[in-house]
């Protein structure tokens, strides 16, 4: 099954942005920085359990910065198979399944070209 989760959005400013986005409703459930694309970003989920993911990059240069600055993520509870079938319909593969320490992820470009995220979180991080 899959789940919408969250928009990811480029921001200016990662902690103004952060006081915005708590003004509408929703909280911090994970704050990182990312050495590569080098960034700073949070992730904030809202009652519903899905919300935004606000990146500020420290280097725009990187080629993954194109595909996660502004993408729509799903949490699906068997990734490999829904990468599989997006892939049959014609999505391409633009970062390939990588394992991070919350969750495994793979993004894709649908047939429109927006970018993709299909996740799979460790246990009790995604809800």
């Amino acid at each position: 099954m899959n789940k919408f989760w969250h928009v990811g959005l480029s921001v200016e400013n990662l902690d103004n942005a952060k006081s915005e986005y708590e003004e509408l409703g929703l909280e911090v459930k994970d704050r990182f920085e990312k050495d590569e694309p080098r960034a700073l970003a949070a992730l904030m989920i809202g009652p519903s359990g899905s919300g935004v993911e606000l990146w500020q990059w420290l280097d725009e240069s990187h080629p993954q910065v194109e595909f996660i600055r502004s993408h729509v993520a799903f949490l699906s509870d068997e990734p490999d198979a829904t990468v599989e079938r997006l892939q049959s319909q014609g999505y391409e593969i633009v970062i390939s399944k990588t394992v991070g320490k919350l969750v495994t992820y793979t993004f894709l470009r649908d047939l429109s070209g927006n970018f993709i995220e299909i996740a799979e979180a460790k246990e009790g991080y995604g809800s």
